[in-house]
């Protein structure tokens, strides 16, 4: 019978600790096991925690094996073929140096319970005897591994409240964690956040999207949000402002342009006094188009919930038509129809109008695209979820940080990378010929 050979171990691993074969091995011998469920793979005593904890001592033992002996030393071994902290003569490392004249050598480890992903896992950390190691695989007085944090960031980002968030922990992974340290670990979006808000940007994004944020449908503190489009057809989070701040739309658009920003064709955004103009300042060629969903919401407000489903069709066939003219045949046959009692509605879409007719110029796909739905509407969705779940935010800290979490969950995995449209390279040639770049 023949049998595959082996593969080699990974790529980018060249300390040899992801060997296929013995990957292999230890899941074909476990897996009578974790089928009977004899063993557990999640949770406390479970097989990857076990694997975890073998794999991170032995990382730290590479790690102060390199920072005693420099990179490539050989590390005497012990009798399962690993390096053996007490050194050659059994002395606890007496005789290893950094260098010539080092007496500095291994000094036993410290016990340390790390929560991880994968649950609680129970490692030794070694030390050296000048207190100068500082393992980058643990780091020091860390109680938990990257890996727990980004699970935490991401499961609140999908709108677990805490509570919800610390019980599925504790009933999943076997992880104990409060809820202030939750908050915490999210906490360190902000500094994500403030990070990315002064990372450089792409000199050209064919849409920029616009919108102002509420953390919930009952109010709350306000988020201006930049939400682009790049030449790749690919979704970029630009920046979130908190209005509190004193930052206006004219003042977010002076910051992208600072940040290397130097066209944009088409800025998608509410009828905000001003926006038109600061857009000119920065990118004259701008073309400044109204968000149809931002424009719907505002209109509707002006009309009985019963009739939002009809209003709604009529506005979209009105925005849909296939040239300006047709539009304003269909506008006026709408206002007939709908009577004086919706006078408010149409009076709201009238006045947009000249944010409105820009769109006329592009072709559907490129048009349904500047409609400014899709993701925004999912964002506010997601919002209006979370505040059910985690009650609403009072202050421009947390709601920040929500919704910057939000954002963070726009895109499923299965998504990622992929092009906002599935033609995107005929609408970015629809974008650019009618904004004339």
């Amino acid at each position: 019978m023949r049998t595959d050979p082996d593969p080699p171990p990974a790529s980018g691993d060249p300390t040899g600790l992801v060997d296929q074969r013995l990957v292999r091995q230890l899941a074909e011998a476990a897996a009578a096991q974790v089928g009977s469920g004899a063993v557990r793979l999640l949770g406390d005593g479970g097989l990857l925690q076990a694997l975890a904890k073998q794999l991170i001592e032995r990382a730290l033992e590479l790690e102060l094996q390199e920072h005693l002996h420099g990179p490539g030393a050989d590390a005497p071994a012990g009798p399962d073929g690993a390096a053996d902290p007490a050194g050659p003569d059994g002395s606890n490392g007496s005789n290893s140096t950094n260098g010539p004249h080092s007496t500095n050598g291994p000094n036993g480890a410290r016990a340390r319970r790390l929560l991880t992903e994968i649950g609680p896992v129970e490692v030794r950390v070694p030390r050296d005897r000048d207190g100068s190691f500082a393992p980058r695989t643990v780091r020091p007085r860390a109680r938990r591994l990257p890996g727990l944090d980004r699970l935490v960031v991401s499961l609140t980002a999908r709108g677990l409240s805490s509570g919800e968030l610390v019980a599925h922990l504790a009933e999943v992974y076997g992880v104990e964690l409060s809820r202030e340290t939750v908050s915490a670990i999210t906490d360190q979006v902000l500094d994500e956040l403030a990070e990315r808000r002064g990372c450089p940007l792409d000199p050209v994004y064919p849409v920029v999207f616009l919108d102002s944020v509420r953390s919930g449908r009952s109010g709350g503190p306000l988020v201006h949000l930049a939400l682009g489009i790049s030449a790749d057809g690919l979704r970029q989070v630009l920046g979130l402002w908190p209005t509190a701040d004193g930052e206006n739309w004219p003042q977010v658009l002076a910051g992208l342009a600072e940040r290397g920003v130097r066209e944009v064709w088409v800025l998608v955004g509410d009828a905000a006094p001003g926006l038109a103009e600061a857009a000119a300042e920065r990118w004259p060629r701008t073309v400044v188009h109204t968000s149809v969903a931002q424009l719907l919401h505002a209109a509707l407000r002006h009309a009985p919930g019963e009739d939002w489903g009809g209003l709604a069709r009529t506005l979209h066939e009105i925005c849909t038509a296939p040239t300006e003219a047709v539009a304003l045949e269909r506008l006026g046959r709408a206002e007939r129809e709908w009577g004086p009692s919706h006078r408010e509605v149409f009076r709201v879409w009238r006045a947009a109008w000249p944010l409105l007719a820009p769109g006329f110029r592009f072709g559907p796909e490129a048009r349904r695209l500047l409609a400014g739905g899709g993701a925004l509407e999912r964002l506010h969705a997601r919002l209006r979820r979370i505040e059910q779940v985690a009650g609403r935010v009072r202050d421009e800290r947390a709601a920040l940080k929500r919704v910057y979490l939000a954002t963070l969950a726009l895109d499923s995995p299965s998504g990622a990378g992929r092009p906002w449209s599935g033609d995107w390279p005929a609408v970015r040639e629809e974008l650019r010929r009618g904004s004339r770049h």
